[in-house]
């Protein structure tokens, strides 16, 4: 496999994992709207629309590094670290819900960065970028 196929493939990995994320945050924001009470009516929605937002732009992302598109990199990267400090902040909770959650956001995060800072895959992106 040469390495532009290499980086390409990466990328494709990183955006698809990174696309599952986004969709993940648009899912939870549907699920929220979906379990809203009168007594978080306000902050349901709120809370929703930051979601949503989160979401589409982490999909839109994740769809520019899967197709090596200039810009798109940064946003990714900015997730993935947000997500490992998310991870850090949940550290020893007694949740159910958490316990899986941690282990979750470190693994992928840890693929994409894997994936985005690697050799092939900085040469694939700066090949796409060059060609523009």
């Amino acid at each position: 496999m040469s390495d532009t196929s290499a980086g390409r493939l990466l990328l494709g990995i990183a955006g698809l994992v990174s696309g599952l994320q986004g969709l993940a945050l648009v899912v939870l924001a549907v699920a929220d709207l979906a379990h809203l009470g009168d007594d978080r009516l306000g902050l349901g929605i709120g809370i929703a629309v930051v979601l949503i937002v989160l979401g589409a732009g982490l999909l839109a992302a994740a769809a520019g590094v899967a197709l090596a598109r200039q810009g798109a990199r940064g946003p990714v990267l900015v997730a993935q670290l947000i997500a490992l400090g998310l991870a850090w902040n949940l550290r020893g909770a007694e949740d159910s819900v958490v316990t899986w959650l941690q282990p979750l956001l470190v693994v992928t995060a840890v693929i994409v960065l894997g994936c985005l800072l690697s050799g092939p895959g900085r040469r694939a992106m700066s090949l796409a970028i060059d060609e523009e």
